[in-house]
């Protein structure tokens, strides 16, 4: 099962898919939660964004939504391929930063 977050976004899966959600954010750039009465624990205060068959597509897809409405405007391939390559980047230094090396 996956449940990891990097900035913003929550990835998560059951035995069907991986889900993209965007979490609400409080000032201090800490996610949001809510009390759930019927389950007895606070969940995230969460938007869905995708359902992806696989952890690749999720990403994949998350790539592809953070340069769509990145603040950044792309007008060249090179432009294109440069926010392509930093968002990898990001990922790799964020998965390496927090999964033990050969995993």
């Amino acid at each position: 099962m996956i449940d990891m977050k990097i900035d913003q976004y929550h990835l998560t899966s059951d035995k069907y898919e991986v889900k993209v959600n965007r979490m609400s954010l409080d000032s201090h750039g800490h996610p949001v939660t809510s009390y759930d009465e019927k389950s007895g624990i606070n969940r995230l205060v969460e938007v869905p964004l995708a359902h992806c068959k696989n952890v690749e597509d999720a990403l994949r897809w998350l790539r592809g939504y953070l340069i769509r409405t990145g603040s950044e405007r792309i007008t060249t391939m090179d432009q294109l391929a440069r926010e392509n390559k930093k968002i990898e980047q990001q990922f790799d230094t964020y998965i390496k930063e927090r999964v033990p090396e050969g995993l």
